[in-house]
């Protein structure tokens, strides 16, 4: 009998991607997993690729179906309301039809749900009509906040019923996991909703790529034989120093420097510390002769964009919101974050896994 996990987030960008993978990874040395999508919001409005975490679930696993067969079902808002709402019978059998495909051949099927379970009611149906048509079993990712609408949460929980297993607290600063036990995670437990797991936030996650930082710049891109699938864990803004700069830059690795591009000076210092890429801000034209040579025999990409410092760091900002977790390195690192802060010992048990 095939077993179907349905993982959920209460806002957007809270990390079911992240959990589903890591979960996936976790469970396919011991079963047939098979990964599923049922479906995805597309609007006028919505940003990024719609089937961007299906292209991510099949490459990392292997998937032998299609893209469009993880995420068969692209919709607005207001088609998937009309779908939930006037032709759910309709809809639940195409559901389970998805969902056979999926299933043969596998011992689980890990499905990555809706996300603004709070604040959405299409989601929300969407999450109750799922699991029922599905006999899914439901888990809820959350992001720590020192404001969190338990309440709210808490009602959808109670609305699950014995569908849900459980909720996971994700992005939780280091600082605060002990509060968190402490006060959010007990006002869920009390409320008979078991707790699964706290998830640290861990920066190297958060990253984005030097392809993804230069997309969201809209700028040029010189590879310059560099890794341009590298993660940048940290931004530095150039200083205004009297000195070579190379101490300053030292403080951070990983990172992406932000320059003038008429500073070939400080870019050349920046590049003698470890940076996975240079933004030139202000481009117009090619960096220096010694910079173009340095950042070659570095491999350093360098990203020319023409914008101004401000608007630059606001780019950034928003990428940074919506940063994919489609990156093999992050995937390798939230598995051993889950080996110590994830409770697989009862997500086994109450999906009736076998531990030996």
């Amino acid at each position: 009998m095939v077993t179907p996990l349905y993982v959920a987030s209460s806002e957007t960008a809270c990390g079911s991607t992240t959990l589903c993978a890591g979960i996936g990874k976790k469970l396919m040395a011991r079963k047939k997993v098979g990964f599923l999508i049922p479906v995805r919001f597309h609007d006028a409005k919505a940003t990024g690729d719609p089937l961007s975490d299906a292209a991510f679930f099949k490459e990392v696993f292997q998937l032998p179906q299609d893209i469009e067969q993880i995420c068969p079902l692209v919709l607005s808002p207001a088609e998937l309301w009309q779908y939930l709402t006037e032709d759910l019978p309709d809809f639940s059998q195409k559901l389970q039809q998805i969902y056979q495909d999926i299933a043969r051949g596998k011992d689980m099927v890990i499905m990555e749900g809706l996300g603004n379970l709070i604040n959405d009611k299409v989601s929300q149906l969407a999450c109750y009509s799922i699991s029922e048509a599905l006999g899914a079993k439901v888990v809820i990712v959350l992001r720590y906040t020192t404001r969190p609408e338990t309440a709210r949460l808490i009602h959808i929980c109670r609305k699950l019923g014995q569908s849900l297993l459980g909720v996971v607290i994700n992005l939780t600063p280091e600082s605060k996991i002990e509060g968190a036990k402490q006060h959010l995670a007990r006002q869920f437990q009390e409320s008979g909703i078991p707790v699964l797991g706290i998830l640290p936030q861990i920066r190297s996650l958060l990253g984005i790529t030097v392809a993804e930082l230069s997309k969201a710049l809209g700028a040029e891109l010189m590879p310059n034989n560099g890794d341009t699938n590298a993660l940048i864990e940290n931004i530095m803004l150039g200083a205004a120093t009297s000195g070579s700069g190379v101490d300053y830059f030292a403080h951070k690795d990983n990172k992406a420097v932000i320059l003038k591009a008429d500073r070939p000076d400080m870019q050349l210092a920046a590049l003698q510390t470890s940076l996975r890429c240079l933004v030139l801000v202000g481009a117009t034209s090619k960096p220096s002769p010694a910079v173009l040579s340095a950042a070659e025999e570095k491999r350093v990409p360098i990203i020319a964009a023409g914008k101004k410092v401000p608007q630059v760091l606001a780019d950034i900002e928003k990428a940074l919101e919506k940063v994919s977790f489609a990156h093999p390195e992050k995937l390798q690192k939230l598995s051993n974050i889950l080996e110590s802060h994830f409770d697989f010992a009862t997500l086994y048990a109450k999906l009736g896994i076998e531990t030996r």
